[in-house]
């Protein structure tokens, strides 16, 4: 039942975020032939100025989009008129959250990748050169040839765990508001304000201890993960015990 839970989300959430996703892909390629050739000369058309542009605001419209139907998905479909007919499936409140946030958290994955491939496009075609003398080995003869170290996995692992982080930090703070009827999103800012001042002092105060010694991506990635065990619990129990349907 998660899977069917997820791939309704997934869905649901790819309606609006897909298109944005293709037209981003359309737009580069497009901006890429504009700009080939046009570095070397001092006459820029206003196409590829407009495009790139176009792109920038898409690739923002896209983050932001997918941050809000994160937001107003889960308060529809587990705290709105939806909340009755979802909790009336054969689903168990974990199920409910771990839907939600997986489809979610994919959706954040997919829109950075395509933010990321739409700069590649854009480079590939307009520069070639310019990507080949940038070429990953390059990059790592470099790095070699300098004795400079970029612990690649360690960065992507604490990345990752921050953005697993920052979804339950999310809807934890949406399921403290939900506590109260009245007022509940303006309650949920402000309980999201107070977690996100608590959390980053608490990993202040312990990036000074053993815990971090020589190992801060280490530290950082076991903080957020049990805080967002912490987080994942707190909305277990406000929908499993407190739940209050608008």
């Amino acid at each position: 039942m998660l899977i069917k839970l997820i791939k309704y989300d997934l869905r649901a959430m790819g309606r609006l975020l897909a298109p944005i996703s293709g037209v981003l892909l359309i737009l580069s390629v497009v901006l890429g032939f504009n700009l080939r050739g046009q570095f070397d000369t001092e006459n820029w058309t206003l196409i590829p100025i407009i495009l790139g542009v176009l792109i920038v605001f898409l690739v923002f419209f896209a983050l932001m989009l997918t941050f809000v139907l994160t937001i107003s998905r889960f308060k529809q479909n587990l705290f709105g008129n939806q909340g009755y007919l979802s909790f009336a499936l054969p689903v168990s409140t974990a199920e409910h959250i771990a839907g939600k946030f997986i489809a979610s958290f994919l959706w954040f994955i997919l829109i950075a990748a395509v933010s990321c491939l739409s700069f590649y496009l854009v480079t590939t075609i307009s520069t070639p050169a310019l990507v080949r003398k940038l070429a990953f080995p390059y990059i790592r003869q470099y790095l070699e040839a300098n004795n400079i170290s970029i612990p690649v996995p360690e960065i992507l692992l604490a990345t990752l765990t921050m953005a697993i982080h920052g979804l339950f930090h999310l809807y934890a703070a949406i399921c403290i508001g939900h506590l109260w009827q009245k007022h509940s999103t303006l309650l949920g800012i402000i309980a999201y304000v107070v977690l996100s001042v608590l959390t980053s002092r608490l990993l202040f105060y312990l990036s000074g201890t053993p815990l971090f010694a020589g190992h801060y991506l280490t530290g950082t990635v076991v903080f957020y993960l049990v805080f967002s065990a912490i987080y994942a619990f707190i909305c277990w129990i406000v929908l499993e015990r407190h739940l209050n349907l608008d």
